[in-house]
């Protein structure tokens, strides 16, 4: 993986002039003050004080426009986290995948699972299965509970272009004849074994599929799933130099995989497990003591 890049600022105080230091002695040091022995005057309580500066204290936050609407897209984003890509129906996202020099795409066997909220309902969640990857591999307390093998996931980063044609994906020429600049953010993709064997027939046989552009659709006649289509034989964002030193820097923070890998579900070890199989919230007093009867 080769290295990549993943602010300083002016010196604002240079320039500025400073009183200069005094070098007067003090003539004759202060007399001591004479001792009172007048009994000192009750202090105020320190509550008292304090109120007392929070009520006479100012904010300028009042006066701050935080008026949003529901075409707001600022309450959509989510800055520094990694959105998934999912296309509406009869919409489509184009996406290259980020090299895999890089980072190579995650996987793992995962399940689902219903567990508490704490406010008398439940909710589905992604936990990490426990058996290795492989035919041969016997099958863990998390498999043998749930009565179902983990579902193999593959989890991969990509570049998503945000201002293709939401309908083809495509990138149209303006009236001067050139195609626009490529706009961008750095998201994930969710795949299955069928994702992953159709995505591999899509490059040349000289190529691969980190070298291409790639439109997502959602499946047509299947209620559920996706189709992936080649769009270009080359990565667009590529082609530029200022993009492509763009998706690097954007990609940086992305790339010791620890974000990417957590799409993957959470982590349980078989302690883990057996508690959060029991009702119990999963590294909520865990131990081997009370969950041995599981």
């Amino acid at each position: 993986m080769s290295p990549l890049p993943m602010q300083s600022f002016d010196d604002d105080f240079d320039g500025i002039a400073t009183a200069p230091k005094t070098t007067t002695a003090t003539a004759q040091a202060a007399a001591p003050a004479p001792v009172s022995t007048t009994p000192k005057a009750a202090a105020a309580p320190k509550a008292a004080v304090v109120e007392e500066e929070e009520n006479n204290s100012t904010t300028t936050d009042d006066d701050e426009n935080l008026s949003t609407d529901f075409d707001d897209e600022k309450v959509y984003a989510r800055p520094g986290q990694l959105n998934q890509l999912r296309p509406e129906k009869g919409k489509a996202v184009r996406f290259a995948f980020i090299p895999k020099e890089w980072i190579a795409p995650q996987t793992a066997k995962s399940h689902w699972v219903e567990t508490p909220d704490g406010q008398g309902k439940t909710t589905k969640r992604r936990y990490r299965c426990l058996t290795p990857l492989g035919k041969e591999s016997e099958q863990a307390y998390c498999c043998e509970r749930t009565g179902e093998d983990g579902k193999i996931e593959v989890v991969a980063l990509v570049v998503h272009y945000t201002n293709a044609d939401p309908i083809t994906g495509k990138y149209e020429k303006d009236a001067s004849g050139n195609f626009p600049p490529v706009q961008f953010e750095i998201g994930f993709v969710r795949l299955s074994g069928f994702n992953m064997r159709q995505i591999k027939k899509l490059p040349d046989e000289d190529s691969d599929p980190f070298k291409i552009d790639i439109v997502m659709t959602h499946a047509d006649g299947r209620a559920f799933g996706y189709e992936f289509n080649r769009k270009a034989p080359v990565p667009r964002w590529t082609l530029d130099p200022q993009t492509a030193a763009a998706v690097k820097a954007a990609a940086q923070r992305f790339l010791d995989g620890k974000a990417l890998r957590g799409k993957l579900g959470q982590r349980l070890n078989e302690v883990e497990w057996k508690a959060l199989l029991s009702g119990k919230k999963p590294g909520s007093e865990a131990t081997l003591g009370n969950v041995e009867e599981l």
